[in-house]
Formats: structure tokens, sequence, C-alpha cells
């Protein structure tokens, strides 16, 4: 007897489902995705429970024509590629003909559709991917699908699904990405007979973006446009300032498709190079246009991952837009020009010609004058592998006993104070010497906070996307418990009525983004976690930025400060705040201790 069976079509349909329906929010996507390859000029949801009991998706595009309704329901059925050769030139957002079957295999589905030439609708119904009934309805041109009861006959799968909240904010992040995708789009969301959000459909991306993430946010973002050969790019992205603590706020369309893809989302953050901050992601929204042949979307059922070809040539054209992009800008709150950004640590001292020319050094002498880091901070952050770095970690000393005595000298390119002491030169980069020293404070002052909350006489509005105010709605006591007292205040937004007296004037706005960031992020489990990152946050938000001129008494009272820190020789993410030259180092660069300066015996011609 053969082993080998063909799966019955449902239970086919139901396997597919575990990748195509993972949760509500999927069969949200897939719905809206049809809805938008229909021409659909209008898209309203309503969800019952987050989805679970009840989705209705109504669209106002062409329709389904009657003989083709039943075939909707066939797995790999759709009418947007014919031949094998179409899935290189795809331009729909679906085509694999697997998201109804899907859907309707795991709840109680029906399908009311009508083209404009037809003289009367039809309405499917089918449960468990077995469909009941077909007959006609009111003619509406357009389509309505509802979806009752999902995953009602695959419990196991409910057993992942969170709370209803969450599941909501996760609906709410689809259609947000499918607001920013396509802005001439009118959307428009209910949720247990509220509505949560609504977009005008105007075709203009910066007020979709307002409409999103709030008018304050898109008031910060710029415009983005360049194009080669092979790739179109535009958007907006936020100005430095403007940052968060993931990349949840960066949207990549490519061909009007959202997607996920890491290295153009890196490339992003490089555009701003130093200008961002360590840790911290911008707000932007890019899109690429690109020639179908040059994408592969038929990667994932999904089709949120797609292959690009000449990945690495769209990288840098985004990375010297958003270059582009600061270079006409004035940076608030810095007002700093443009830096050198990061490089490797094995190049550190030898970046560009610039560079070079000033001071050029071999790697092997380079080494860190370091101690033992003392602070929980530093012991909890593991610092970044610098290879070139010899750490001395067994010198157990204090930092007033080992922080050499240091004479400035002048200051390099607006970022690095040059020092000597007796045993030889010492570069210290004042921007992570700033941040260390004001994170020694901010984690005595916060972690000795007391509950004790100023009230204010204005309240700040604090402004988020709808998903992360439904989030955010449900941990409303855990920023309480850290002093910080957010009420409700219309659909996306919260009030900002007191805040806890260590705060400082012109930090309270974005300490307060902090926490909740920390908080969406699932980072602060305890006040006391979150106090240790706030403190690193604000640390590196206020510290002296590279770039910025000092004066010799402000350089000498930063050193004078420096040498007073627990741990004087890293930042508060682990980067040096300084390196040493030893004497002898600069000797042998100068080529003034070589074997020709020594006597013949010294050499060794000799035996002793």
């Amino acid at each position: 007897m053969s082993k080998i069976i063909e799966l019955p079509e449902v239970l086919a349909n139901q396997i597919a489902a575990g990748e195509v329906v993972e949760r509500p929010a999927s069969v949200v996507k897939e719905l809206i995705e049809n809805a938008i390859d229909a021409g659909a000029t209008r898209i309203s949801v309503e969800v019952l429970d987050a989805g679970l009991q009840k989705i209705v998706v109504t669209d106002d595009g062409e329709g389904i024509a009657a003989d083709d309704v039943p075939r909707a329901l066939l797995r790999h059925a759709t009418s947007k590629i014919t031949a094998s050769t179409d899935l290189f030139r795809i331009r729909t957002l679906g085509f694999r003909g697997e998201a109804l079957p899907s859907i309707a295999s795991v709840s109680a589905f029906a399908i009311e559709t009508a083209t404009a030439d037809e003289n009367a609708g039809t309405t499917l119904i089918a449960r468990g991917g077995q469909i009941e009934s077909v007959s006609a309805s009111a003619l509406r041109t357009g389509t309505k699908i509802t979806v009752e009861n999902l995953f009602y006959n695959t419990p196991a799968r409910l057993k992942y699904v969170k709370s209803l909240q969450s599941e909501l904010a996760h609906i709410v992040d689809v259609l947000n990405r499918a607001i920013l995708a396509h802005p001439e789009i009118s959307f428009r969301l209910t949720a247990d007979g509220r509505d949560t959000l609504h977009s005008a459909g105007s075709g203009d991306l910066r007020q979709a973006i307002a409409g999103v993430y709030g008018l304050e946010t898109a008031r910060k973002m710029r415009p983005i446009q360049a194009a080669d050969l092979d790739f179109e790019i535009s958007g907006y992205v936020a100005l430095p300032e403007l940052t968060r603590a993931s990349r949840n706020y960066i949207t990549l369309l490519v061909n009007g498709r959202p997607i996920k893809n890491f290295l153009l989302q890196k490339a992003i953050a490089e555009g701003y190079g130093s200008k961002l901050m360590v840790g911290r992601f911008p707000v932007a929204v890019v899109a690429i246009r690109v020639a179908p042949q040059l994408t592969d979307v038929n990667v994932h059922p999904s089709k949120q991952e797609i292959r690009l070809s000449k990945e690495a040539e769209l990288r840098a054209l985004i990375v010297s837009a958003i270059q582009e992009m600061l270079s006409g800008e004035t940076l608030i709150p810095s007002a700093v020009k443009e830096v050198t950004e990061p490089t490797p640590a094995d190049e550190i001292f030898n970046p560009k010609k610039q560079v070079q020319e000033e001071l050029f050094v071999a790697e092997e002498t380079v080494s860190y004058a370091v101690s033992a880091v003392s602070d929980s901070v530093s012991a909890d952050r593991t610092p970044p592998d610098n290879s070139f770095v010899s750490e001395t970690t067994n010198k157990q000393k204090t930092a007033n006993q080992t922080f050499p005595e240091l004479q400035f000298l002048a200051q390099l390119h607006r970022t690095y104070l040059l020092c000597e002491a007796p045993d030889g030169l010492y570069i210290v980069d004042q921007h992570a010497a700033a941040e260390r020293i004001n994170l020694e404070h901010y984690r005595t002052a916060i972690g000795n906070v007391s509950f004790d909350q100023q009230m204010l006489l204005t309240p700040l509005i604090i402004d988020l996307p709808k998903n992360d105010f439904i989030r955010l709605s449900t941990e409303l006591s855990q920023l309480l418990e850290a002093g910080v007292e957010l009420a409700p205040y219309g659909e996306s937004q919260f009030i900002l009525r007191a805040h806890p007296v260590w705060m400082r004037e012109g930090e309270i706005e974005s300490a307060t983004y902090a926490l909740i960031d920390l908080i969406l992020a699932g980072e602060a489990a305890s006040v006391v976690s979150y106090r240790k990152e706030l403190a690193i946050l604000i640390s590196c938000k206020a510290a002296i930025k590279a770039n910025m001129p000092l004066d010799p008494d402000s350089a000498r009272d930063l050193l004078r400060q420096l040498s007073a820190c627990a741990d004087p020789y890293h930042c508060a993410h682990g980067r040096p705040a300084i390196v040493k030259f030893e004497t002898k180092d600069l000797e042998k660069m100068f080529r003034r201790i070589m074997q020709t300066h020594l006597s013949a015996r010294e050499n060794g011609l000799f035996p002793s």
C-alpha cells in the first residue's frame, strides 16, 4: 500500500495558512493588498476583538466577475500572473493565489462583490475552506470580504495570539504602512465600533506622515530624492534630532510594497553619519522605484522579504540622498557641520587623506589608556570589538590613581582634544568624554530619584502613531511608577501632566519619549532598568557634540571633570574616550630609536 498520498485541498490550504495567516493583522494585510491591486480609492477595515471575532474589508475597486468568485478560493488561482516569465515582472502586491484560500480555510468566510458591467452582484459563503453557497446579491461595484471566528478550527494557533491590544496594534501598523505606501488611497479603520484610524487619501505623502506619526513629527521631516539608471528614490527622512529607539519607524517601500530589509535600513542610518546618536534610529519613509526585472518578490509567502539586484548601488544611492539633504540643513539642536562618519577600528587613525597628512600612525603603535570598568553600566554593556586594543583589565585602581595629569594643547578637527603628559601624547574624544561625565551625573540623579513629581503648568502633548498609542495605553501604570503621568488625549495623543523632579528643563519632552521608546521596545522591565537606560540616552543627547569648537578653558574644564569620573576611559556605550601614544612609540615612528643609534655590542654584533 502506498504511503504517499495527495493531501486534501482544505488541509493543504490550512498548512499554507500557517505561513500566510499568522495573526489577524496578516488577514488585514492580504485583503487590503487585494483591494489596492483592484484599483480601490477607498478601503474600509472593521474589526471586532482585534479581528479574532470579525474582520470586514470593503473597497470600491473593480470587483470580481461572477464566474471567477468560486475560483478565487482555489489554491494558486490568481488573475495577476499567467506564466513563469511573469514572476520576473510582477507589478502587483499579490500574485501567489494563496491568500483567500488560506484565510477561508481557517475561518467563516464571505465575499460580496460586483463589477461595473454586471447586472447583479455575487455573494459566496464558505466555512473552513468549503463553499456552502453562491448566490446573486445587490449590485455595488467593489468587494466586501467578511472573515469571522478566525482560527476556530485550528485552536493551536490561538495559543500564539497575544493580547487583544497587542493584536490591534499590529493591525494598526499594517494600516499605517499602507497609508504611507499609498497616500492616494483613503483608508479607514474601525475597531469595536470606534473610528480608530482615517487617512484623507489626498496623495500628499507628508500629510500621510502627519496622519500616522503626528503633525510635529511631520514638521521635522525633510524630502529626499535621487536617481540613477536603475533606481528612483523619494520620500521623507527626519532631522537628526528626531530619533527613536528601534527601527520600527523606518518604512521601506519598493514599487509600493512595504518590505523588510536590514541592509537598506542600515544605509538610511549611515546617511546620517555621526549626526545620529548611538543606539538611535531615524523616522523615515523611503520609496524606491525599480524595474520589476531587478526584484524577486517570490521569496516568502508574506511577500515582505524581497531580493534586489544591484543592492550595493541602491544602498550607496540612499546614503548619498540623505547626506545631500542634511548638507543643506541647519541641524537643530546641535547646529554643527557634517563630520566624518565613524570608521572601523583598524582605520580610526587613517580615515581620510587630510587626517593622514596631519597625523599618520601605524596601527600597532596605538593602545588604549584604560583601566577596569568599575561602574555597573559598563559592566552590563559589552564594548565593541576593537582588535587593535590591548585592554589592561588587571589594573584594579581607581580613576584618580591611574588617570594621567593631562596638559591641554589644542583641539583637532573640533572633535578631539590633543593633550600631553610626561609619558606621551593623549587624544580625548570630546563627545565621549562629555557623555561619560553626564552619565555619572545622571546615573546618580536618576538612581536616587524619589517619587516626587513636578506638575506642569502647561501640559506637553505627546504624539504617537496609533498602534503605539494603543500599546502604551496598557502601560500607563508602569509610566507612573517612573514618575511620568500621562493621560489619553484624543485618538493618538497623550498629555504629559507631571514628570519626575530630577528632569531638567529642556529635557522633559525628550526624556519622556525615551521612556516611551524603552517601554514599547520591551526593555523597561522595571523602573531600575528604565532609569539605567534613560541615563545613557540623556547622557548622549546632552553631551558636547563632535565638530563643536571648544575654547581652552572649556577644554581644560572638560578634562578636569573627566579625571574625576569613576571610569574616565569609556563613553556610556563602551567606546573609548581617550587613546594614548607612549613616548617610545612616537620615537619609533620618527625613527629616533633604530639599531644604527646603538653600539655594536648593544646591537648584538659582539658576544657579551
